[in-house]
Formats: C-alpha cells, structure tokens, sequence
C-alpha cells in the first residue's frame, strides 16, 4: 500500500508543477496543500484494511454410497436326467461329451442309459443319484442285486467266481419285491456301520470288500452290534458267502431288537442248510424255531446266502434268498438295534464273508 500512495503523491505534485500555473495570491499556500495532502494520504491508508487471508479450502469426503445387497439366487435343482448325467461324468475315468450319455429310462430310483457304445445302471441314494455299473459286459450280482434293476434290464449278472448268474424276479416273495429301494446299502468298503469284534474265539475285519467273520474255535455264538439308532419296524437283508470250510452247524446269521449287546433275537442259516430263530436274555436260551432244513438255503462251502428279517410290532417273517421261511411272534423288546453274528460248530477257523447289507426302514419308533 505504500508504494500505491508515493505514486499518487508524485502525480499530484507533478500536476501541480507543469499542468497549471498558480495565481499570484495562492502560491504562498503550497506548503499547505502540499502537508493537506499528505494527511489525506495517510487516513486513506489507516482506512483501506489490512489484507485478510483466504481461508483454506475444508476438504470433503465424499459420502460413501450404501452398499447395495447381493441378490441371493437359489440354483435351479437339476432333474433326475441332469443328476444321473453328472454322476456318469463324475464316475468316468476319462472326460467325454456329456452328450453322448444317454438316459433312456428313468423307474422310481432306478434308471438305466447308455454312451459310446456302453450301458449303465444308476441308482438314487439319500436323494442323490451314484452309478453302479457301466460297461459292455456282465456286471457282478453284488454290484447290482442290492438295486432291483428288472430283469428285462439286465437279465444276468456274475457270482464272485465269474460264473454266469440268470435273475428270476418271479421267485422273489411278494413282500419283498413291494418294498421297493432301501433305506441304506452297505457294501462294506469301510468298516463305518459296524462294530469289528475282536476276542479270543471270533474276528470280525473288513477284507477285500466285504466285512470277513471268523469263529477260531467251535463253541459258541458271537455278535457285533451296528452303530445308529433303535429300529422297531423293518425289513433287514444280508448277503454273505461261506467259506472254503464250512459242515454241520457252523453257522451265521443276525441279532435283531438288540437293546443292550447282551440281549436279543438271533436268526441263523447253518452249513447243512438248515435255519433257528431264539431269544438270548442275558443268561438263557428260549428257541422259537429249533434248526430245521429249508430248500431255498443253499448248504455247503463257497455258498452265497441272502438272509432276510422283517419286523413289524411283535411279527416276525424270516427269509433265505427271497424265499419265506418262516412267520413268529416275539413279545421281548419292541425296538433295538441289529448286529451280525458267527458260530462254529464243528470247523475251525470258520469264516464268512459278508458282502452286503439293505436296511429298509418301515415307519417304527
């Protein structure tokens, strides 16, 4: 500001000394216009204000924007056709086109297709869909007689020896065949469901895909109960295969309405083709079927039995190879569990193979 006001007076003074001449009479007031001036100068600049800083900018932080959910997309279920075509695709060793699988028939919980020049059968599980065989040629019975597949799907099937096997659906009892798919299947892979005895006359491991049972010494019946819940009504199916050594009443079966390992129902075949049922409390014996022979067993070594149990309430029917045996009542114990059982009679080291078990579940608590 000071310099703005030395120029004004530099002009002001310069106007005065070249742009006009001053009367005579107001030369003497020079001095006082000049000081007058000055003065006038001066209050201009106690009035102009001192420079006021500009104040910083504040910054601004945007606000940030809501999130915006994520919409949430249940997957469309696939139909059984898509299921059973992704199975295929899973079970496959090498990837194909997944239109060269065919599904071709589709009844309840079983289908049947083919690809390249192969067929398979499938099978749904706990509501998903597994493959159990698929191929060009014959399938084994353990593979596929846990499933029902109809006979005018896969009218033979292979024993464990390679032997050719022709299914006959029109021997199975009609109160097997209306059961329909099983609960659960057991082809013993794994130890899982079972529990493997170990004592000084029995064994009980898994082998080579079935649960191995083996009497050391003849004497007496021994079981392994299964793991799970108390059953009261249902129909339970177990296939086992006899060993190379097996005569007499060597025999093999199931304990049913178990409610503590001690106690329940024991059903048996035995190597002479023969069958019991009896009631172990604890510390007695009750037989409700004495041993008593039955063509639909079949006797012997290397001999592949499907033993059958249906509970309902207090009714008992018991079954050897889809074939009636025999119908009981049972007033122990309206609900338990179930075990396998083993017992030599007159062989050593008498083993069993026990290659599947089929739960089917029939509405009891």
């Amino acid at each position: 500001m000071k310099k703005f006001s030395l120029w004004t007076l530099t002009a002001f003074v310069l106007l005065i000394s070249v742009g006009c001449t001053l009367p005579a009479n107001q030369e003497n007031d020079l001095d006082a216009i000049v000081a007058a001036t000055l003065a006038a100068v001066d209050t201009l600049e106690a009035l102009v204000p001192p420079d006021t800083p500009v104040p910083s900018a504040t910054p601004q932080i945007p606000d940030e924007p809501a999130p915006t959910p994520t919409p949430e997309f249940s997957p469309t279920p696939m139909s059984d056709t898509e299921a059973i075509k992704a199975a295929m695709l899973e079970y496959l060793e090498n990837p194909v086109d997944e239109a060269t699988i065919t599904v071709s028939e589709i009844e309840g919980d079983i289908a049947r297709g083919g690809l390249q020049g192969a067929y398979f059968l499938a099978a749904k599980e706990g509501g998903s869909w597994k493959i159990v065989y698929a191929g060009q040629s014959t399938p084994y019975c353990r593979d596929i007689d846990p499933y029902d597949f109809p006979t005018s799907w896969i009218s033979q099937c292979l024993a464990n020896d390679g032997s050719i096997v022709e299914r006959d659906a029109s021997d199975q009892h009609p109160d097997i065949s209306a059961l329909g798919a099983p609960t659960w299947t057991d082809s013993m892979d794994s130890q899982g469901r079972w529990y493997l005895v170990s004592t000084a006359n029995t064994l009980f491991k898994i082998e080579g895909g079935a649960l191995v049972m083996t009497a050391i010494e003849p004497g007496f019946d021994e079981w392994g109960i299964a793991a799970g819940a108390d059953q009261a009504d249902f129909y339970l199916e177990v296939t086992a295969k006899t060993g190379s050594q097996c005569s007499g009443l060597d025999s093999y079966g199931v304990i049913f309405r178990v409610p503590d390992p001690s106690r329940g129902y024991v059903f048996q075949l035995s190597c002479d083709g023969r069958f019991q049922l009896y009631l172990w409390d604890g510390s007695q014996y009750t037989g409700l079927q004495n041993w008593r022979a039955n063509d639909a067993i079949k006797a012997g070594p290397d001999k592949e039995n499907k033993l059958g149990v249906m509970v309902v309430d207090k009714k008992v029917k018991l079954y050897a190879n889809d074939q009636l045996l025999g119908e009981y009542t049972i007033e122990e114990y309206d609900q338990g569990r179930f075990g396998l059982v083993v017992g030599a009679s007159e062989t050593d080291n008498f083993k069993v193979e026990v290659e599947t078990v089929r739960f089917w579940d029939l509405g009891g608590s």
